[in-house]
């Protein structure tokens, strides 16, 4: 009998999973299969029957007569109470059928559990095994519980136990299935999630290792691979090592190891992959560059790297540059000339010398000689400049045409000579293998054994040709050579190529070669460049798994790790530090002319002797001048520009203190100041009136009697601010060290007090200085960071608050800016407020407030803006919108929030898309109409002629006339069937063709009106502000302060125009409504217009409008949306430290969270729930139009009446 709860059952398994395909494995009656073929049929899933009823021998070839297929998955039910099951599941074991490419489903109706354990306790069983064991237990005759295990073996063949596993249990009856229970976890990951514990089996593993001997044994060969020295040598599987051992921890099996020295012999035999291919190793430490024929045997789990194979070799040198090279720049033509114009020049400045000496006063105390003279004009082609310059003015005009002269000719001449020294060639023009192979350059190559294949092995010409010049026929003891050998040798000989992996060979680079020689190496590709893979056994049944995990690696970074740390994918050279190494060949003629001028150079020495004691006797009568001398040494040395400023002279100070410290355009300036002479007091007097205390000025103070209380009392009232950068200097006794002090105040306005705290200690001497030690923790962070806390000050913060007015309550306004309800209601002074409670925690302060109801009166007074523009607050709470006005008084701190003042509207109601009477015969054309109609009055006349041929034919018994056979053509053209159809085939295929017909129109038909009807309605013309200034809709106005003030302030044409025309022509009084009365009145009165900021008035669209009508919406922006930004004035001291703050309420999210919860300046419209309502202006002319039909089928039967009646009287005797 058969058993439908099974059937059920068998069928509900298959749909759970997908499966169309199915194998049953029965010893079962035929036709108590009739049922299930008939489940298999209703459900779409192809079955086949094998009748375990047979021999062995018939069922011998069972796994290549069924299970060799190309489906993606076959099921499999198998009935292990036959007698023949034992050998199913004997011959699947050894054909490895139990892989996830199979569905079995193994049914026990005797529920013997450990016959099922003997069976598959040694069966070859898989990790990614899809056993399904199932025991039945009926409840009634036509009930049964199925209880489901899952079953699967980490690795039968490599030590792995049996694990069987409850799943679920399903109630079928005759009709269907219903889960009744979960008995266990496994529903709620995927199978292979579930089976990741691979603890008690002993993993193959292959390791390649080509740089040591294999004889060391398996200790120091794992030593290596795990070690961090030389991470170049055989980086390929030190990588995939490391990224093992991550598997191993993960999966907990354990591991062989099978060491080879060679990646393979050929494409796919030998090596660490023959030993893959063949599937005796589950795992490879190696990756391997991936080739068609490789494919067929391995599969690639995980990209782990590139492989690239270079040639590298320096350009050679080039011997073109002569010895005469520093003279070749000009022709001797133009030398001559050159000197004869310079001897010119100098005999002319000799007879300017005389005629200013004897003519003219106050101009040289003596006469410079011919000699002289000549030596200036000569040195002023050597760009040496003079210490002698005419006074007269035609005289410094002649010198200053000798020197532009001078300075093109020297321009010239310098450009030449560089451009010639650098001009030997960076790179070289050999850039592909068959150019090298045609070269006279040598090669090397670097010993390893898949460069020897790759040579041997390639069917490239240009390899080909590289083998035969250079490689055949040549001493391999110089071809073949280690990397550091053919490094060195391609450093040290220009024009030697050494052919090697890329990542060892630049590893090699980095440690044998110079910055600038790296820029200098030219690279060929040797072969293309590659990836290479993690690789396991194309049929391997762990290769899903493996390959999960080892993406998971790659996502995470682990995979980036390792190979960041093993390998070099990039050199990076240096060129700035090269330098041209000019020989005696070059030089010779440099000291040829030096040798020259050694009688012109002795006199130019006894002339700059002669100056310098002049200088001295000068130096002497200025004692001041002689003080400062060693200081501006030092300054030009440094490039540090520097000013000096006596304050023993009173008389001119002040003047001097306004040019120099208050007018300059220096965005920092620093200021030495020796407190100890006379009027140190007056200069700090001055900087603390014009409060120069600020982070514009670095402000260095030395005092040489140094008390700790005199300064205290000195600076103690002195406005000091938290960005002041000022150091105090306590010298030693002996002047050899100097202690540093920071000092600086918080806010003295606040009520802060002076902060001084000692630094470091320097030791200088007469040559430099060198820090001695820190004495304070000061230099681990910048300054302010060390100063970054208020800890006890008060801030003084004002907010704009419109809901509420400011006249209010402190602790009325604080309470309504601190809740948290009614969004919509002042939600920027919200915003500002709650995220500055953030803000004053992380300063560890307090706040007291200033309560506007405006953000100012103008564009930079009154208001919120004004309080900070007259410094009566130290911040806002509020941002606000930046122009370029007031970018001079207020700087920006950070984002604030988002702004868009909107103006929305519903389209009006227009006639223009109302639907016309004719709407409705719109669809087709008066030419299709007419065809249409034609075509069912001859289908009418084919139909009465075939009822008439019929009567004739005793078919029927009635006799339709001409205008019923039309009624009926006409109706089966409104889908209304008909009561009288024609007996004979012709006649009902005329009739059928007259329905295919009416069909087809009807859908055409009523496609075009549905599509009328529910278009999506159009959105309106008006795009701009001046458009909806000029048009008729009404208008009204959120009334808050700053869509007020812009609305009647606005200088553009277009916002004039809807403030004359919609605000002071009005005739209505409501034209300030709020948010909520008007988002209401756009919905009920489409084209009515509510100007309002987008974030106070969306909610109300949201509480009030159907989706599909936000769908239906039209905006148009008021203004530029544009973005508010916090702000201080512009020299505030607390500039810096704020915007540090807020960009951290910004980067860690918490500003951005306040932000989304209290602004919403978006709308989502859903337009899949519009339902098309159609009203009288609509539907009114179908009505009309089915009037006069009634009226015309009344008139109609009343003549039909007459007519009839007049039959009647006509027949009567």
């Amino acid at each position: 009998m058969a058993n439908l709860a099974l059937y059920n059952f068998i069928v509900h398994n298959l749909l759970q999973i997908n499966l169309s395909n199915v194998l049953i494995f029965h010893c079962w009656h035929p036709p108590d299969l009739l049922p299930l073929g008939q489940l298999f049929s209703h459900n779409m899933i192809f079955s086949q029957y094998i009748n375990l009823n047979q021999s062995n021998e018939r069922l011998l070839n069972f796994s290549k007569a069924y299970f060799d297929s190309e489906l993606n998955k076959l099921g499999v039910f198998l009935d292990l109470n036959c007698e023949q099951s034992n050998f199913i599941t004997n011959q699947s074991s050894q054909a490895q059928l139990y892989t996830q490419d199979f569905h079995w489903l193994i049914y026990d109706k005797a529920g013997n559990m450990t016959r099922f354990e003997e069976l598959f306790a040694r069966a070859n069983l898989s990790i990614n095994a899809d056993v399904t064991y199932v025991k039945e237990e009926k409840y009634s005759k036509h009930d049964s519980l199925f209880t489901l295990y899952d079953v699967y073996n980490p690795g039968s063949h490599l030590g792995g136990q049996l694990n069987i596993t409850i799943d679920q249990s399903i109630n079928c009856n005759r009709t269907q299935c219903e889960l009744k229970h979960y008995l266990s976890e496994l529903y709620k990951r995927p199978r292979l999630q579930q089976r990741m514990d691979l603890s008690g089996v002993t993993f193959r593993q292959v390791a390649l290792v080509t740089v040591k001997p294999l004889s060391l044994g398996e200790q120091m060969l794992l030593a290596f691979l795990n070690s961090e020295e030389n991470v170049h040598m055989d980086w390929t599987s030190r990588v995939g090592y490391r990224q093992n051992l991550h598997l191993q921890e993960l999966l907990r099996f354990n591991v062989t190891y099978i060491w080879r020295n060679q990646w393979s012999i050929n494409d796919t035999q030998g090596g660490a992959l023959g030993v893959v291919i063949d599937g005796n190793a589950e795992l490879s430490t190696s990756a391997f560059v991936i080739s068609g024929q490789r494919l067929r045997y391995i599969f690639p789990t995980m990209e782990v790297s590139q492989f690239r194979s270079i040639c590298i070799f320096r350009t050679p040198h080039n011997a073109g540059i002569k010895a005469g090279v520093f003279l070749e720049p000009f022709k001797l033509s133009v030398w001559l000339v050159f000197v004869a114009i310079l001897i010119l020049a100098g005999m002319m400045l000799w007879l300017t010398f005389r005629l200013e000496h004897r003519w003219m006063q106050h101009c040289m105390q003596y006469m410079p000689s011919l000699l002289s003279s000549l030596l200036i004009s000569f040195g002023a082609a050597c760009i040496q400049g003079s210490h002698l310059i005419p006074s007269s003015t035609g005289g410094r005009l002649a010198f200053i045409a000798l020197m532009m002269t001078s300075f093109l000719m020297y321009n010239y001449y310098t450009s030449i000579v560089v451009s010639t020294l650098l001009g030997s060639p960076v790179r070289s023009n050999i850039k592909t293998m068959q150019q090298l192979a045609d070269s006279s350059l040598d090669v090397g190559f670097e010993t390893i054994p898949f460069t020897r294949v790759y040579l041997n092995t390639s069917p490239r010409a240009d390899i080909r040709a590289l083998v035969k010049h250079k490689v055949d026929g040549h001493d391999p003891k110089k071809i073949w050579m280690s990397v550091d050998e053919g490094v060195l040798r391609a450093r040290d000989q220009p024009g030697f190529v050494f052919v090697s992996e890329a990542s060892s060979l630049y590893t090699s680079i980095e440690k044998f070669y110079l910055p600038h020689e790296i820029c200098e190496l030219n690279e060929i590709m040797f072969r293309p460049e590659s990836n290479v893979y993690t690789v396991v056994h194309k049929k391997s049944t762990y290769k899903e798994l493996l390959k999960q995990i080892q993406v998971r690696m790659l996502e995470t970074g682990i995979t980036q790790k390792h190979k960041l740390f093993y390998t070099k994918a990039k050199l990076h050279c240096f060129a700035n530090n090269y330098v041209i190494n000019v020989g005696m060949e070059y030089a010779a003629p440099l000291f040829i002319g030096l040798l020259l001028s050694y009688f012109a150079s002795m006199i130019t020495l006894i002339l700059e002797l002669g100056w310098a004691y002049v200088g001295r006797r000068q130096s002497q009568r200025l004692p001041t001048a002689e003080s400062l001398l060693h200081i501006a040494h030092l300054a030009s040395n440094e490039m540090l520009y520097t000013q000096y400023i006596n304050l023993n002279y009173t008389h001119l100070l002040t003047e001097r203190l306004r040019n120099n410290l208050l007018e300059h355009k220096l965005v920092k300036l620093g200021i030495f100041l020796d407190i100890n002479c006379r009027g140190s007091a007056k200069v700090l007097s001055k900087a603390n009136e014009e409060h120069l205390f600020n982070g514009r000025y670095h402000w260095l103070i030395y005092d040489q009697s140094f008390n700790l209380t005199e300064v205290h009392e000195r600076f103690e009232e002195t406005q000091l601010y938290i960005d002041t950068e000022l150091t105090y200097v306590e010298p030693s006794p002996e002047l050899d060290s100097f202690v540093l002090y920071d000092l600086y105040n918080k806010g003295k306005h606040l009520g802060a007090k002076l902060n001084m705290t000692v630094d470091r200690q320097i030791n200088c001497n007469d040559q430099h200085c060198e820090l001695s030690r820190y004495l304070s923790d000061l230099h681990t962070r910048n300054r302010l960071q060390h100063r970054r806390y208020l800890t006890g000050l008060t801030l003084r913060t004002n907010a704009v608050v419109t809901a509420v007015p400011a006249n209010s309550p402190e602790s009325q306004i604080k309470d309504f800016l601190s809740r948290e309800d009614d969004i919509n209601n002042d939600s920027f002074a919200r915003l500002g407020f709650q995220t500055h409670q953030v803000f004053k925690d992380m300063l560890d302060c307090n706040y007291t407030y200033i309560f506007r109801d405006r953000w100012s009166d103008s564009e930079l007074t009154g208001g919120l803006l004004g309080d900070i523009r007259n410094q009566s607050v130290d911040m806002t709470a509020t941002g606000f919108l930046f122009s370029s006005r007031r970018a001079k008084y207020f700087k920006m701190l950070s984002w604030y929030s988002a702004f868009r003042s909107t103006c929305m509207f519903l389209n009006p109601k227009s006639s223009a898309v109302e639907l016309r009477i004719s709407e409705f015969l719109q669809p087709f054309s008066a030419t299709v109409w007419s065809i249409f109609g034609s075509l069912l009055l001859i289908a009418g006349l084919l139909l009465w002629l075939t009822f008439r041929l019929e009567r004739r034919l005793n078919h029927i018994d009635i006799r339709p006339s001409l205008l019923t056979s039309c009624l009926l053509s006409f109706g089966a053209a409104c889908i209304q069937g008909a009561w009288l159809l024609p007996r004979s085939t012709g006649g009902r295929m005329v009739f059928y063709a007259v329905m295919l017909l009416c069909f087809l129109l009807y859908n055409y038909y009523t496609s075009v009106v549905v599509s009328t009807l529910l278009g999506d309605p159009p959105k309106s013309n008006i795009r701009t502000i001046q458009q909806l200034a000029d048009s008729n809709l009404e208008v009204s106005v959120q009334p808050l302060i700053y869509t007020k003030v812009y609305i009647e302030t606005s200088s553009y044409p277009d916002v004039r125009s809807l403030h004359l025309n919609k605000i002071l022509k009005a005739k209505r009084d409501n034209i300030w409504l709020p948010p909520d009365e008007g988002v209401k009145m756009v919905r009920n009165f489409p084209g009515f217009v509510y100007i309002t900021e987008a974030s106070s008035s969306y909610a109300y669209v949201r509480m009030h409008f159907l989706p599909h009508e936000i769908c239906e919406l039209n905006e148009i922006l008021l203004r530029d949306e544009t973005s508010a930004h916090t702000a201080v004035a512009i020299n505030s001291s607390y500039a810096e430290l704020f915007k540090l703050n807020h960009l951290r309420l910004l980067e860690t999210g918490v500003h951005f969270k306040h932000f989304r919860y209290w602004v919403r300046n978006k709308l989502h419209c859903y337009d899949s729930n519009r339902s098309v309502v159609v009203g009288m202006d609509t539907a009114g002319p179908l009505f009309l139009l089915l009037i006069c039909a009634y009226i015309l089928c009344l008139f109609v039967l009343g003549l039909e009446i007459l007519f009839h009646r007049r039959q009647l009287r006509a027949g009567r005797p």
